[in-house]
């Protein structure tokens, strides 16, 4: 599976994100060795990724930002925040982009381990992914950037140099020489070879100047191939992610995109997840392999004290099942070591052994110093204090068979508590497999007109637009009300504009839905109001006229004649995700309204947590749902002020 992005993949990249320049740059971000530009274009938002060694392409796959940026966030910050890309190139044919914002060229290494540097004007690196010296090169600060020595472009390569190329080394295979010779890879070597019809294994000698000519417009015409970018999948995993038609993938299941960049982004996004998902289960294999070590280790920590806490037990038993011989035991040899001594008590257990006295025979050992001596009973070795009474001699064993039982029970306890662990652990691995690896998300896409407003499907099936601002206010009611729709408005200063489109069809209830949409979106949210009340009225009766020496400013409108009136208007709206026109969006609107197109939503109303608490737990929600949906998003459709979420449906 590739996991990195070749010369031919940034040469068509390149040529594709040309209109970016142009764009601002309104934020960057870093995560280990990617860097993520957020992007105001044109279009509307984008970002950027770029991540050394391996990728540079736009991304939808945005994952949550550091809580804490690091210093070189903070630098990127500073030098590009709020500048215009100027020019996007690749360096030669090299996997080298260089993104000019202004002053500044932030250039990415996608070669072996990669870099990502800062430069300024004057070519100098201002700072660095990392720092690395090389013996032609430094990437250091105030050092002067300089590219890895030069190879040769197969672009710009002319015929005669690429027949000098090829002819030094005739031994090698074409395809060897061409990747070798020319800095395209094995992969593009090989669809040259199958382009120019000979055999990728064709010695170069065997090649005719003529053939190499084949060869060499081959060559170019594969590296300037109309763009057809797609996936290729081999025994039903992703294999490879191309900007052309390959031949050498003819035959395989491919998946094509409209952009390189969606291509790129699909393949190399999902290569994060399935590593993710595969680094989340090697963790938990270790953790597994840990638990099962711990869990041998406990079980013959528990045989063990099994084993000590049976015996001790069994020899107190035996004291007392052989109560008169021990008895009578202690009492002699307590007798002889009194009158002897220990050491001559020892020799004549010694003698006695010899000559087969039964007693003697019995002892295994003499400890003077504990004034013990140890006998076999029963095949039990057991010590003997002479200084202290049978019953105590018991009481000894008793006791140590007593602390085993504790040590057997905390172990027990241990090892049931670990085989608990082991078994969440099974759990989790098992979930882990049985995850699908695709991520439901909204994509990001070109807006549609509507999207510039506020905007709901009522659920009679209207489309209800709402101004955001005062210019979106003087727009929408100026360029896109007409006689067929119906218009609304709360009863709170500086509220939006409402229109429902083909609203002169609409029922009651799209009227309804529509003011109550009026109302939540006012001031009226902000300050805490649960009802509030609105009007609706027709297009004829909104105008710019106005009294004589009256002006109104941008955005606002006069409305005469009736006004048909909705008292008590709850501010109580719903978000969930909606298809429209064949798209997911994330909507907020009135509750019955998004009950009418999604099973799954979040009731809200107006609250104490503050604005960007609220959009937080929605987002955890909507995820729990599997929908990737970016914050500024949120706080986009969601009323102006905080809220708090009353019912989860889903």
């Amino acid at each position: 599976m590739k996991e990195e992005m070749s010369s031919v993949d940034i040469r068509y990249i390149v040529r594709e994100l040309q209109w970016l320049v142009g764009s601002r740059v309104d934020k960057v971000y870093h995560d280990g060795n990617e860097i993520r530009i957020k992007l105001r274009t044109r279009e509307g938002r984008a970002d950027l990724i770029l991540q050394a060694g391996k990728r540079f392409h736009l991304t939808s796959y945005v994952k949550e930002a550091p809580k804490q940026p690091s210093s070189f966030t903070m630098l990127l910050r500073k030098y590009l925040g709020g500048g215009f890309i100027e020019g996007i190139e690749q360096h030669q044919f090299d996997r080298i982009v260089k993104i000019r914002v202004g002053d500044y060229t932030l250039i990415g290494e996608l070669f072996r381990r990669g870099n990502v540097i800062l430069v300024d004007s004057g070519n100098r690196i201002i700072s660095a992914l990392r720092y690395e010296e090389y013996k032609d090169r430094a990437i250091k600060p105030n050092a002067d950037y300089r590219f890895p020595p030069a190879r040769e472009n197969p672009l710009e390569v002319s015929f005669e140099r690429f027949l000098e190329l090829m002819r030094e080394n005739e031994s090698l295979e074409l395809v060897r020489a061409l990747a070798r010779k020319l800095n395209m890879g094995g992969l593009y070597a090989e669809e040259i070879s199958i382009r120019a019809g000979f055999e990728k294994t064709t010695p170069v000698k065997e090649l005719s100047d003529d053939d190499l000519r084949m060869v060499y417009a081959a060559m170019l015409k594969t590296f300037n191939d109309e763009p057809k970018p797609n996936i290729v999948f081999k025994n039903g995993r992703m294999h490879d992610v191309a900007p052309i038609e390959l031949r050498v993938y003819e035959g395989f299941e491919k998946r094509y995109f409209k952009t390189f960049s969606e291509a790129l982004d699909e393949y190399f996004g999902r290569i994060t997840v399935e590593k993710a998902k595969e680094e989340q289960t090697r963790k938990l294999e270790a953790r597994k392999r840990q638990l099962l070590m711990t869990l041998k280790k406990q079980g013959e920590l528990l045989k063990g004290f099994e084993k000590a806490m049976n015996e001790n037990q069994r020899i107190g038993d035996t004291i007392y099942a052989n109560y008169t011989l021990i008895e009578r035991l202690l009492e002699e040899f307590r007798k002889a070591t009194e009158t002897l001594g220990w050491e001559e008590f020892k020799r004549r257990i010694e003698e006695g052994k010899k000559a087969g006295n039964k007693v003697a025979l019995l002892v295994q050992g003499i400890d003077p110093k504990e004034k013990a001596a140890t006998i076999e009973l029963e095949g039990k070795r057991v010590k003997l204090y002479l200084n202290k009474s049978l019953g105590e001699n018991a009481e000894l064993y008793y006791e140590k068979a007593k602390k085993f039982r504790h040590k057997y029970e905390g172990a027990l306890k241990a090892y049931e508590d670990t085989k608990r662990k082991l078994d969440e652990v099974e759990k989790l691995i098992e979930e882990e497999i049985k995850k699908e690896v695709n991520v439901k998300r909204i994509e990001r896409r070109k807006k549609k007109w509507f999207e510039k407003f506020r905007w709901f499907l009522s659920s009679e099936g209207f489309l209800v637009l709402a101004g955001k601002d005062a210019s979106t206010n003087e727009i929408l009611i100026k360029k896109h009300m007409t006689e067929n729709d119906i218009y609304c408005h709360a009863d709170v200063y500086g509220a939006p504009h409402v229109v429902i489109k083909e609203g002169k069809k609409a029922g009651e209830k799209t009227i309804f839905e529509a003011c109550q949409f009026a109302v939540s979106m006012s001031r009226a949210w902000s300050r805490g109001l649960y009802s509030a009340d609105a009007y609706w009225a027709y297009p004829e009766q909104v105008t710019k006229q106005t009294p004589s020496g009256e002006y109104l400013g941008k955005g606002s409108f006069m409305v005469y004649g009736k006004r048909n009136w909705l008292h008590g208007l709850s501010l109580r709206l719903a978000v969930g995700v909606a298809t429209y026109d064949g798209e997911e969006y994330v909507v907020c609107a009135p509750v019955d309204a998004i009950k009418a197109h999604t099973k799954r939503y979040i009731v809200i109303r107006p609250g104490r947590l503050k604005k960007g608490e609220l959009v937080k737990k929605i987002k955890g929600v909507l995820e729990k749902w599997g929908y990737k949906v970016r914050e500024e998003d949120l706080n986009a459709v969601l009323p102006p002020g905080g809220g708090e979420i009353v019912e989860i449906v889903g």
